[in-house]
């Protein structure tokens, strides 16, 4: 992997700028001496960029910008996506730009604005950038979605160099380095640079945290991944916990096998901070997980001495459902040597995995916890199923315990079922 040190970062900031001066100066020099009031311009957009010039705009891969009126096909069939060109509106008051608009598709020129007509891409696509450097707020984020548009622009040293500088606002930062993944899918040559610079930026502890969690999620994306090594290693090796997590929250949102790996290693890692080891097995049992990886959770379960970390792979099996998960859930909620809050855990992870009414009702024994019996309450009332019910009512006709049938009888009278009414009446009359 090459090195992005702080003296190519500088190199790439002045460049940067001489270019903004030798080809965006002239664009710039036209803004800044037209009228007071609002000033457009028109350039070529990259190829895939399409809008309707007015409310929406596609960058291509089913992505929309804008208003889209119902669905995306019904908006596209009443409202064609038409190939550039890119069009920026700049607001301006005092002849300051105030504001930064983008429009894409059949032209227009804009109500009072000063138009000046058809400029290079390249030279769009720097000045823009320049404006992202330089103006706070959100009019330096809303230039940089522009300048991305623009047809043949390599903008990879600009938007390192925005993301790097701490003078810039986060939001323009974070915007910088989104843009900058995308990047490297047209340019893979810099992706060595980026990864290097995007490590950094997420390990420095002087940063914000927006900014260096944008870092970690922007390495998760690189086109085929190319940040998943870095990735690991953040997961793995860093002394730094916050970090550690955020890495590891990143890979559960790739398929990749090496993070698949990174993950499966993590969780059973003896010598992981608590805090660690539970966001990792709850990477593990993410959208990609596989029968190994619910093997491997569930196995975790009984090897565990904290219960936080216990209750996280509840609630992983819970999210993940499936029959083989529910049975694992009512064996956990059986095993009454279980921390009450566990055992409770696991109930309600069963009934939301897909546990039958006959299997909750079944757990209802004359040896189980009067808390574990009051959670069993608190379910049959919320299932209202006619199974559900009847154990209710046998609840109150049976159970020796006097708070217990109180409670069921309170959950009871607030059902309209005639047949529950009944029972009441009989229950009181007696």
């Amino acid at each position: 992997m090459s090195t992005f040190t702080t003296r190519s970062l500088c190199a790439a900031i002045v460049t940067f700028a001489a270019a903004g001066s030798a080809d965006a100066q002239g664009l710039a020099n036209r803004v800044s001496s037209a009228s007071d009031g609002p000033v457009q311009f028109t350039f070529a957009a990259r190829d895939g960029v399409c809008g309707n010039g007015r409310t929406y705009i596609s960058t291509g891969n089913n992505s929309f910008y804008g208003t889209i009126n119902n669905s995306v096909s019904e908006t596209l069939r009443n409202d064609p996506c038409v190939e550039g060109p890119v069009r920026v509106v700049l607001g301006r008051a005092d002849r300051n730009v105030i504001s930064v608009e983008t429009f894409v598709g059949p032209a227009s020129v804009e109500p009072g604005a000063t138009d000046l007509g058809t400029v290079p891409a390249r030279e769009a696509n720097e000045f823009l950038l320049s404006l992202a450097a330089r103006l706070d707020g959100r009019p330096g984020k809303d230039a940089i979605f522009p300048a991305m548009l623009a047809d043949s622009a390599n903008a990879i040293a600009p938007l390192l160099a925005i993301g790097r500088d701490k003078a810039r606002p986060s939001e323009t930062r974070r915007s910088a380095l989104s843009w900058l993944g995308r990047e490297v899918e047209r340019d893979a040559s810099a992706a060595d640079r980026v990864t290097t610079a995007l490590v950094a930026l997420a390990k420095d502890q002087s940063e914000m945290q927006a900014v260096r969690s944008q870092a970690v999620s922007v390495l998760a994306r690189l086109d085929q991944g190319h940040g998943i090594p870095a990735l690991s290693q953040l997961a793995t090796a860093s002394e730094d916990m916050w970090l550690g997590k955020q890495a590891l929250g990143s890979l559960a949102k790739s398929g990749d096998p090496r993070a698949r790996q990174t993950l499966r290693t993590a969780v059973q890692r003896a010598d992981l901070p608590e805090d660690m080891l539970v966001t990792a097995i709850r990477a593990l049992g993410r959208e990609y997980a596989t029968g190994q990886d619910l093997d491997l959770i569930r196995g975790l379960y009984g090897k565990l001495d904290s219960e936080k970390a216990r209750s996280s792979v509840i609630s992983t099996v819970s999210e993940l459902g499936g029959s083989e998960n529910t049975r694992w859930l009512l064996g956990i909620v059986r095993q009454e040597e279980q921390p009450i809050a566990l055992r409770r855990a696991a109930l309600r992870g069963a009934a939301k995995s897909g546990a039958t009414t006959a299997e909750l009702v079944a757990l209802y024994t004359p040896t189980m916890s009067a808390q574990m019996k009051e959670s069993l309450i608190s379910l049959y009332s919320e299932r209202g199923d006619e199974a559900a019910v009847d154990k209710l009512l046998s609840i109150v006709k049976t159970e020796e315990d006097r708070s217990l049938r109180r409670r069921t009888i309170s959950r009871l009278s607030k059902s309209d079922d005639p047949r529950v009414k009944q029972a009441l009446v009989d229950i009181v009359e007696r």
